[in-house]
Order: C-alpha cells, then sequence, then structure tokens
C-alpha cells in the first residue's frame, strides 16, 4: 500500500476520518520506525564486529545500511497497521445506527 490508497489528491482523506489522524498516524509510524532502525542499526553493528569480525569502515556500514533499510520497512508496517485499525475503526462507526451512539443507557434515561 502507498499514501495515495489513503489520501486523494489534495492530501486530504476521502473518508469521515478527523482531519489530523493520517498525520497523527504518519508522525507516530515515524517515531516508531526511527527507533527501531536505530536499534536494528545497532544490533547489527555489534554482531558483525563481534561475531564476523568485521573492521571498523565495515562494521560502521553494516549498522547505517541496516539501520536504513530496518527503519524504512518498520515505518512502512506500523503506517499500514496504524491506517487499517483506523479504517476498521471509522468503518464500525459508521455501520452503528445513528441514535444508537446518542442514546443514553436504560438506567441514565429513566432516573429522576
Amino acid at each position: 500500500m502507498n499514501r495515495s490508497d489513503f489520501a486523494n489528491g489534495n492530501g486530504t482523506t476521502a473518508t469521515a476520518l478527523p482531519p489530523d489522524a493520517v498525520e497523527r498516524v504518519t508522525l507516530e509510524a515515524r517515531k516508531e520506525g526511527l527507533f527501531a532502525g536505530l536499534t536494528s542499526g545497532l544490533a547489527s553493528a555489534v554482531i558483525g564486529s563481534r561475531l564476523f569480525g568485521f573492521k571498523r569502515n565495515m562494521t560502521l556500514f553494516c549498522g547505517v545500511l541496516s539501520g536504513a533499510l530496518a527503519g524504512y520497512m518498520f515505518t512502512q508496517a506500523f503506517r499500514d497497521t496504524a491506517m487499517i485499525q483506523l479504517r476498521t475503526e471509522e468503518a464500525r462507526l459508521l455501520s452503528l445506527p445513528q441514535n444508537t451512539a446518542e442514546k443514553k443507557p436504560d438506567s441514565e434515561a429513566n432516573s429522576f
């Protein structure tokens, strides 16, 4: 999936989601992807130097490359997952009858 799957041409969502929902999801996915990329880069650099015996330059290259790739892939996965959750919640809310969402529980409606 790409960004055009979730937004129309002018960057706004074509559904009843809050206006900033896509931006919040994207920002949160970027934060989580950055953290995942940093940790995977560090782990791969340590593994490369200790287990494979890489020299300094190769270890740095290994850490940066794997961190960037993992960060990108994790960001895409987190964003896609969050967008699917948003769409599912939106579909659930739209499927509810209008008066069910606004109706008070029976215990509150009958109290004097």
